[in-house]
């Protein structure tokens, strides 16, 4: 069927209706745009729509909407009504008059299209792209027609963005190959404009502009796409960018740019100034992360890294001022410094070395020579000490927005101070660059903040200023304890200093106070695993537990907050002993649920069930007294999470530690969290894909400590057979529960269940991994053990799952470890009766001709039999396998032709294995503990 222009018009303009009185129309005309997306002709129509001036903007967007969302579908080759190569002919031909378009957002989506386009067709089917677009680019700059140059500049920048995200392959290759043309000149146009708009601004600022606003935009606009295009380029499109000329004159441009667009933005700040600091500033970044070597290398890569140090320097008075306006700005100029000194460290001391692939000798000595130029002419020691001390001094210290925000939003505040995003924030970035410096300079470094630390303690100084600048001091020196506790007594320290300020905490304290008060609980979190002695634990216990009283004047939700994270780094340590803490249990249990009522914030209830969660891990027994008021606070706390499944999460979790720590007690809230097991473990639930391993978890657990099976847990069983049928990823914990089961109710599991249980153990054999083949093969004999034969037996044969395990026996092509636990099952088999073993074989082997002349299959399973006995190892599978053999040999079942034939060899193995095993007490009976199932020790291994 071929499209007519005009019906696609009609279908379009009604596509974009939006009075309520046209649904219908408008989903009619939706639904035959789908029906169209796989007709021949169809996108090149749209983009004729797209391009047709004349046609209204809603027409046209939603024309390039729909052509965008094509080509992501139906471009490429191999799609399922991939489009037409004479229709891709077509489409690409038009590409240039797509230039024109100046609506920002057409064009955005244009140039998205024509992107992905080129993700499709480079180098292969387009292998002219990048020259056809510089050739385009150069016809628009020579013409001076500078509006369709920012719009090729627009689709270039798009194309470089996603032909960059190749990692390897042929598109690879061809980006780099077309990049130093691109760059240069590119660059050049970087250059120009730039230099012209700076000049004509200057002008401007100087009531002597010549060049009309819109024109300057003009040239700003096109000077900043100039500038994203080369500067993906340079760090993605190149191998070693330091040894390109025209890479390396445009790196050395941008830092004298750099450093001329901060100077004018201090004095005239503008949109447009911004824009252009913070993109060099992710090319420098960018950069040193992609080719730390080529970043250093450089020219003027140091003097860059000077003029961030100098822009630290000159703000930082201005960030400690209230109502700084340029801060969010700031902030980001600032940290895209910090992370090129820290990138500097890295590579000094290794770490940003490993990364650097040396293929050729020439490629390690240039790393050695950065290195080394780092080390002498960088890193100094008046460099680092300077960073070191307008660090400590000026960015470790909190601003007057971090005190506002304390005050006005304190969950916020501890929220953000506890989430990993260092790289994005000043303050947490200014303390990662200050760890490393400090770890990497420290007999440099070690006695500037020894001595600072010393003279903070000694001051007495209640000023606000002052107390900033003890609270920084301090920060470093918790930050820092990798590196300083070998010259620090902490526990002398702790007790001389820190707890006295926690104890003599009251009204009669500067309010200010209740900052040092939050940073001596950071300090706790930082020092208890690295140099605590057991002696001081009891203080510092008495010190957290001060922290959480709310009824202090000086204690607010951020010192109780800080002194509950640092609680659980206290609970949740290797040196932890639970007699030191067992005296403070109960109080700290008491405040935290007492907080956990008082607190708004989802996160912050999500932290304090975690702390909670770690107490009763490590509590183990001892919570028994306090589990119940722990239990009442979850059912509310379920309900306030609504869609915050990853508090619920927590919840489960600490349900688990729970159940883990009271054991057999736990029965008594089956009634609770049994309805949250069935309600997740459903498949057609919406927390199924949430919480569907945490739900698997508290269930496992829960069989692990039942003392029995109890109407609540038995309630589930049906569910767990439903997800076993299902085959999901999940399997592996399902058998696992599937196991407790079988251990607490045998008979109850077999009666209801055996036949379809067998069923679909049956499906499962031969696609099995070891670990899986194991705990299915335990589960079987589980049912051997616990029960008379005539309970299972019946299934076992007419499922088909004996047969399909015999299969697996006979397959040359399966693991001989899960050979040997399917020959386990036959050991058992013929110990509860050997006759079964003998019928089985001679139906098995009339059914599946083996052997291939029809009769018996027991001599063939012998065979192997004894084949795979040197496949086990554990003493238990060895003498069960031998008292198999045995079973068989005796009684009536030995006088089988093949027993009879093969009794010289059964004999052999069977008094080998009883000679090995001579004098050691080997119980065939599999460790039927429940509580095995937790630790994964299912019996024996093989």
């Amino acid at each position: 069927m071929v499209i007519a222009p005009v019906d696609l018009l009609q279908v379009l303009q009604a596509a974009v209706l939006q009075d309520p009185a046209s649904v219908a129309t408008r989903r009619a005309a939706e639904a035959q745009l789908k029906t169209w997306e796989t007709h021949h002709g169809f996108y090149s129509l749209l983009q004729d729509a797209f391009l047709d001036a004349s046609l209204a903007t809603d027409i046209r967007w939603i024309s390039i909407i729909y052509f965008k969302n094509g080509i992501d579908k139906y471009w490429r080759k191999s799609a399922p009504n991939a489009i037409a190569k004479d229709e891709k002919v077509q489409i690409r031909s038009k590409i240039t008059q797509t230039f024109g378009i100046t609506t920002v957002q057409l064009a955005a989506q244009n140039a998205l299209a024509i992107a992905r386009i080129s993700k499709f067709d480079f180098p292969v089917e387009w292998p002219s792209l990048f020259s056809d677009m510089l050739g385009l680019a150069k016809e628009a700059h020579d013409g001076n027609d500078f509006v369709r140059l920012k719009q090729i500049l627009v689709v270039l920048n798009q194309i470089v963005k996603t032909l960059s995200g190749a990692r390897f392959g042929k598109t690879r290759v061809a980006l780099q190959q077309a990049t130093p043309d691109v760059v240069r000149f590119v660059g050049q146009w970087y250059f120009a404009f730039t230099q012209e708009w700076m000049m004509s601004s200057t002008n401007a600022s100087s009531n002597r502009s010549t060049t009309v606003p819109e024109q300057l935009e003009l040239r700003a606009n096109i000077g900043y796409l100039s500038l994203k295009v080369c500067r993906r380029l340079v760090s993605e499109g190149y191998e070693f960018a330091n040894r390109h000329q025209e890479a390396s004159e445009l790196f050395q441009a941008t830092t004298l740019h750099l450093a001329a667009f901060i100077e004018k933005y201090m004095s005239y700040p503008s949109e447009v100034l911004e824009k252009h600091i913070l993109t060099l500033g992710k090319l420098y970044q960018d950069l040193s992360e992609r080719q730390p070597t080529a970043f250093i290398l450089m020219p003027g890569s140091f003097n860059l890294v000077r003029s961030y140090l100098t822009v630290l320097q000159t703000q930082a008075a201005f960030f400690h001022q209230p109502n700084f306006r340029a801060q969010e700005f700031w902030e980001k100029v600032l940290v895209r410094g910090l992370l090129l000194l820290r990138k500097c460290t890295k590579m000094i001391f290794g770490d940003g070395t490993v990364t650097i692939k040396y293929r050729t000798p020439e490629d390690r000595e240039e790393t050695k020579s950065a290195v080394r130029r780092l080390k002498e002419e960088l890193c100094t020691d008046s460099f680092v000490v300077g960073v070191h001390d307008i660090l400590l001094w000026s960015y470790l210290r909190l601003r007057p927005s971090d005190l506002e925000k304390w005050a006005n939003e304190p969950e916020e505040f501890v929220y953000d101070e506890v989430q990993n995003s260092w790289e994005y924030q000043l303050r947490p970035c200014s303390e990662k660059v200050y760890v490393d410096l400090l770890l990497n300079f420290k007999e440099l470094l070690k006695p500037r903040i020894l001595a600072a630390f010393e003279a903070a303690t000694a001051q007495n100084d209640t000023s606000d200023d002052a107390i900033l600048a003890r609270d920084a001091v301090y920060c470093a020196f918790s930050i820092g304890c990798n590196a300083l506790f070998e010259d620090v007594d902490f526990d002398n320290i702790f007790l001389r200093i820190f707890a006295p300020q926690v104890a003599n905490a009251s009204s009669d304290v500067p309010s200010m106070h209740r900052i040092i008060l939050r940073r001596i609980s950071l300090i706790i979190s930082n020092w208890i695993s690295v140099k605590c002695g057991a002696d001081v634990r009891k203080d510092v216990y008495e010190a957290l537990a001060r922290q959480l009283d709310s009824s202090l004047p000086l204690h607010d939700t951020v010192v109780q907050l800080t002194a509950a994270m640092a609680l659980k780094s206290a609970v949740d340590e290797w040196d932890f002993k639970l007699d030191v803490f067992l005296p403070y249990l109960e109080l700290f249990l008491t405040r935290l649920i007492d907080m956990m009522a008082k607190v708004d914030m989802i996160e912050t209830k999500l932290s304090l069930l975690q702390v909670i969660s770690v107490i009763v891990e490590m509590a183990e027994m001892r919570i028994i007294t306090f589990a119940d008021k722990i239990v009442a606070l979850l059912p509310s706390l379920w309900e306030q999470a609504g869609d915050e499944h990853i508090l619920k999460g927590a919840i489960l979790q600490t349900l688990t530690n729970l159940i883990q720590a009271t054991g057999k007690q736990s029965y008594k809230f089956h009634q609770l969290y049994v309805p949250l097991i069935s309600g997740i473990v459903d498949p057609k639930s919406e927390l199924h894909v949430y919480l569907n391993e945490d739900a698997l978890l508290l269930w496992q657990t829960s069989i692990a400590n039942a003392p029995s099976a109890t109407p609540e847990l038995l309630g589930l069983l049906p569910i767990l057979i439903q997800s076993l049928d299902q085959g999901t990823d999940t399997l592996r914990m399902e058998l696992v529960i599937l196991e407790g089961y079988v251990l607490l109710a045998p008979s109850f599991v077999a009666q209801q269940y055996a036949k379809v249980i067998f069923s679909i153990m049956a499906s499962f054999i031969g696609d099995l991994k070891i670990e899986a083949c194991h705990t299915v093969t335990h589960i079987i004999e589980l049912f051997i053990q616990s029960l008379p034969l005539h309970a299972y037996i019946n299934d076992l044969v007419e499922t088909g799952l004996l047969a399909r395990m015999t299969d697996s026996i006979f397959d040359t092509h399966e693991s001989a470890i899960n050979v040997t636990r399917y020959l386990t099952i036959y050991a058992r088999l013929a110990l509860a009766d050997a006759s079964v073993v003998v019928r089985f074989c001679d139906v098995y082997g009339a059914e599946r001709r083996v052997p291939p002349n029809g009769g018996s299959s027991l001599g063939p399973l012998l065979d192997v039999w004894l084949e795979k006995v040197e496949n086990m190892g554990h003493p238990r599978v060895r003498k069960l396998t031998a008292m198999g053999l045995d079973a068989l040999m005796s009684g009536p079942m030995g006088q089988h032709e093949a027993v009879l034939s093969r009794r010289d060899a059964i004999t052999k193995v069977r008094n080998e294995i009883l000679a090995e095993l001579d004098g050691d007490e080997v119980d065939l009976n599999i460790d039927t503990s429940v509580k095995n199932l937790m630790s994964g020790g299912y019996g024996y291994g093989v």
